[in-house]
């Protein structure tokens, strides 16, 4: 029966259309923000944010209001959703801890998750955006790309292998394998102005 569960969470939700949020032009460092979708006939009827950080959430609930899933796919999806702090170099840790407190029953929730290095050799701004089958454990098991970002989706893929999630459960309380949907967010570096000589 579990093993049913689990399958059937795995194909629920194919998204046809996905709209990456734009980076709020007033922020100066990156965040994240949960959401969980409530998708019915295809559509997203409501989005409940489970965490955000500030500017971030407006420009996540404009942006996710608009995918569109298979028309027969209902139920509640995950999405997670980091805007990189735009710096070049990280000057600190590339993980952030999340705490689970508005984890929704039945969905994995993020509980670490790793922003991806900017590439030196790009230029590129926007989104990346990933499908992820999450296994009873809450790993990453498989990634799949709905929309890249040249050489910046490479790098998103090798992070978003390191989120680890607290695992859905069945409503008997037994961890299940699940899909989640991740979305970076990437503004190009801000470089420091150059010091006179």
């Amino acid at each position: 029966m579990a093993w049913a569960v689990s399958v059937l969470i795995l194909v629920f939700a194919e998204a046809v259309t996905v709209v990456g949020p734009a980076y709020p032009p007033n922020a100066v460092a990156g965040g994240s923000v949960v959401a969980a979708l409530h998708v019915a006939a295809g559509s997203v009827k409501s989005i409940d944010i489970l965490q955000a950080d500030r500017p971030f959430e407006q420009p996540v609930r404009s942006a996710v209001a608009g995918w569109r899933f298979r028309d027969s796919d209902n139920g509640d999806i995950l999405v997670v959703v980091d805007f990189r702090t735009p710096n070049l170099y990280s000057t600190g840790s590339a993980e952030k801890n999340l705490a689970s407190a508005g984890a929704t029953p039945g969905l994995a929730y993020p509980k670490k998750i790793v922003e991806p290095p900017y590439p030196p050799n790009s230029l590129a701004e926007g989104s990346v955006v990933l499908h992820l089958d999450l296994a009873g454990n809450g790993s990453v098991l498989r990634v799949k790309i709905l929309q890249g970002l040249g050489t910046l989706t490479g790098a998103c893929v090798a992070a978003v292998r390191s989120w680890q999630f607290v695992p859905a459960r069945t409503k008997k309380g037994m961890t299940a394998s699940s899909e989640a949907y991740a979305v970076f967010v990437i503004r190009r570096p801000i470089l420091p102005p150059r010091l006179p000589e």
